[in-house]
């Protein structure tokens, strides 16, 4: 299957281009149609089940220029017989190919007479088929086309034995981009291109909108119907520097367009870029036209250059958890990692520098209830999934779920990243807390993943982004269907690798990272460590915390590693210390008179309303309730299991980790002891009642909970 290249360069102002006074003859027929092959129906065979989300595939540039649409495993297409059936039928290939077999889903007979790509269940007239062609549409690479693939067969040929060939035809066109921006002056050469618009003010010809064909007439083609549109949106899911030149395609209904006025416009994350133009040909089905942008093009249509106010059309915040807090659908950017291009700390060793992916497939890896995100299924790049009012308690939802996106279709390949859907209750709430130095930090009132206060969270190694589930027992999905029940008491997954990498981390968001057998003291999940992971790192720590230097921010940006929702980041290592008034931001081994430990004293110096299990810390000098921190437990990261800490006191992680002077790495963390009155000791000689300043070199690899701080 091809498109086959028609070209179709803008009429510039005052001349014609060279060579494009009118368009090129159109090649021959036959490559708009399936190139010499036959694709067998097998009406008798067993169904399969049903591959909704399968698509053609784009395959290569054949020599004469043609894109070439190959079918993919899974691809179903839509079968009419003399009664009228709209039956689906399923391409049981394994791998992409030109030429493909495809088997009945169900054992109904039927003598095939219409054939039509892809199956809709809404087709029910074979005279006319409903199609859609969005006008809006994202661009990741040549196999975005085939997304949006429609075709048709009017060839049929019966071969005996229930076998019929096939001979299909496109029935759209398209636009083939073909951009260079880089000797254009008033364009910044990192600026990166978001998205073109080209429209025609003439609106009887329509570009997108709703359609049908006729099965019995293709040679009609699309006939408007429903939505009509005049324009055609291509944004880009990675958006490319101007610096660089590349391809991209749209799909178009065929029209006529020669003569007719365009208005090309282009926006980068910088300038909105306008010109005018006149069309050169018209738009035929099975054929792309080359629209060419640079600079001569710019030039000799008097393009006007306009800078974009990023306040009145900011650019869509993303991260690695997404807050819900009602039953309904939802969707999120798929196609960029973290927080983006600035979540990149150059030159600090992260695994890319490039934000951008290209997914092809998405599904849940785990959830702790029983379908709290369904229907999960990746279109234009985005991650489309549903919160179902089953999961609602009273009108409140909680829980957690991990979804992931795949290197190739049907969730195969390499989990390229995964995103955290956080459902916790419409009250969350931020506080604002005042340290030692003076600074505030506003801070939620509980922890990352938890529905309410003292309802848990999930839990975090250092540095990463994929949340461990908080709870006795986990309910834990494979492909959102296979429900497997695991008991944290024995232990959550983990996965042990030498030297460990950031990518090995990204590869296995479902478990606890580990080093290898050989490395069972390794106390960092991170063979080589990095301590810009949660962008804190380099600092200078002060002794005092009334020091100014411990009333500063972070000292870099939130990163892509980062697991707080949009707006957020892990707090920094002072956000706490105003729960003491230990200049050391510890009450580690305080003093009386004798030389005995003081549990009196200890306590005496903790800034807390009330307490037992469970800590009331003053948010500041006149707070009179407290922001609530519970007994919270951890997890052992080589072990997989839960650390001794479990029901007494809790870890909260900094974003701060560094290497000492003995070479070793330490992270940071706020922790706490239970109190329980009466006894000699409050939590244990060794231990802290509390400790805002904690640093530790044996932490890194164990999972502790989150508090999320609004970004500066």
């Amino acid at each position: 299957m091809q498109f086959m290249k028609q070209i179709c360069m803008w009429c510039c102002a005052g001349a014609l281009l060279a060579g494009a006074a009118s368009c090129s003859d159109l090649e021959e027929a036959g490559g708009s149609r399936h190139p010499g092959a036959e694709v067998k129906l097998v009406a008798s065979a067993d169904g399969f089940t049903p591959q909704t989300e399968s698509r053609t595939q784009v395959g290569g540039i054949a020599a004469n220029g043609a894109l070439q649409i190959e079918w993919a495993p899974g691809d179903r297409i839509g079968v009419f017989g003399p009664e009228g059936s709209n039956l689906p039928f399923v391409n049981a290939g394994t791998q992409p190919s030109s030429v493909a077999t495809f088997e009945s889903e169900s054992n109904a007979a039927v003598t095939p007479q219409y054939v039509y790509y892809p199956y809709s269940q809404e087709a029910t007239d074979p005279m006319a088929v409903p199609v859609s062609i969005p006008a809006e549409q994202t661009y990741a690479d040549e196999s975005s086309v085939a997304q949006y693939d429609i075709k048709a067969a009017d060839v049929l040929a019966d071969e005996g034995s229930g076998t019929y060939s096939l001979q299909f035809r496109q029935m759209a066109a398209l636009v083939r981009f073909e951009i260079d921006l880089s000797g254009v002056s008033s364009l910044a050469s990192d600026e990166r291109l978001r998205e073109i618009t080209v429209s025609r003010e003439d609106a009887s010809v329509p570009m997108a909108g709703e359609f049908t064909y006729s099965l019995a007439s293709l040679d009609a083609g699309l006939q408007p119907g429903e939505r009509p549109a005049n324009y055609i949106t291509l944004s880009f899911a990675n958006p490319p520097a101007v610096s660089e030149k590349i391809t991209a395609y749209a799909v178009v209904a065929p029209g006529a367009h020669e003569g007719k006025e365009w208005q090309c416009v282009f926006s980068t994350d910088r300038h909105q870029v306008t010109f005018r133009t006149t069309a050169l040909c018209d738009f035929e089905a099975g054929r792309y036209y080359t629209v060419p942008l640079n600079v001569f093009i710019l030039e000799n249509n008097d393009a006007t250059f306009e800078e974009i106010d990023d306040s009145l059309d900011p650019e869509e915040e993303t991260a690695n958890c997404y807050v819900v807090t009602a039953p309904g659908e939802y969707d999120f950017k798929a196609t960029v990692i973290g927080n983006g291009e600035k979540g990149i700390i150059k030159g600090a060793g992260f695994h890319t520098e490039n934000p951008y992916i290209n997914p092809k497939s998405a599904k849940v890896l785990w959830s702790d209830k029983a379908n709290f995100v369904s229907d999960v299924r990746l279109e234009n790049g985005r991650v489309h999934y549903t919160v179902p009012e089953s999961v609602a308690v009273n009108g409140i939802i909680s829980g957690n779920a991990v979804i992931a996106v795949y290197s190739e279709p049907d969730c195969q390949g390499e989990i390229l990243w995964s995103w955290h859907i956080w459902g916790t209750n419409a009250g969350m709430q931020d506080e604002v807390y005042t340290n030692q130095a003076g600074a505030t930090f506003t801070v939620l009132d509980r922890e990352l993943g938890a529905s309410r206060p003292g309802n848990g969270g999930t839990l975090y190694q250092w540095g990463r982004k994929d949340p461990i589930p908080n709870t006795d027992v986990t309910r834990y999905f494979l492909d959102g269907t296979t429900l497997t029940e695991i008991n944290t008491n024995f232990g959550w997954a983990k996965v042990l690798i030498d030297n460990a990498t950031i990518e090995d981390a990204i590869r296995h968001p479902m478990e606890l990272v580990a080093g290898g057998a050989t490395q069972a003291t390794q106390h960092n999940w991170l063979g080589v460590f990095n301590p810009y992971l949660w962008g804190d790192a380099g600092r200078e720590l002060p002794e005092d915390l009334r020091d100014p230097k411990a009333g500063a921010g972070w000292n870099q940006q939130k990163t892509i590693y980062d697991p707080s929702p949009v707006g957020y980041r892990v707090a920094n290592i002072f956000t706490f210390s105003g729960f003491t008034d230990m200049p050391s931001g510890s009450t580690r081994l305080v003093y009386d008179e004798d030389g005995d430990i003081d549990v009196a004293g200890r306590l005496e110096h903790i800034n807390y309303v009330k307490g037992k299990s469970y800590w009331y810390f003053m948010k500041n000098a006149d707070d009179t309730e407290g922001t609530y921190y519970q007994d919270i437990r951890s997890r052992d990261g080589y072990m997989g299991y839960e650390k001794k800490n479990a029901g007494s006191g809790g870890y909260w992680w900094a974003a701060e980790a560094y290497q000492g002077e003995d070479g070793k790495a330490y992270a940071c963390y706020l922790n706490t002891d239970s109190y329980k009155p009466g006894s000699v000791v409050a939590g244990s000689t060794s231990g802290n009642v509390i400790n805002t300043y904690g640093r530790d070199k044996t932490l890194l690899r164990d999972a502790y909970a989150v508090r999320c701080v609004r970004e500066e």
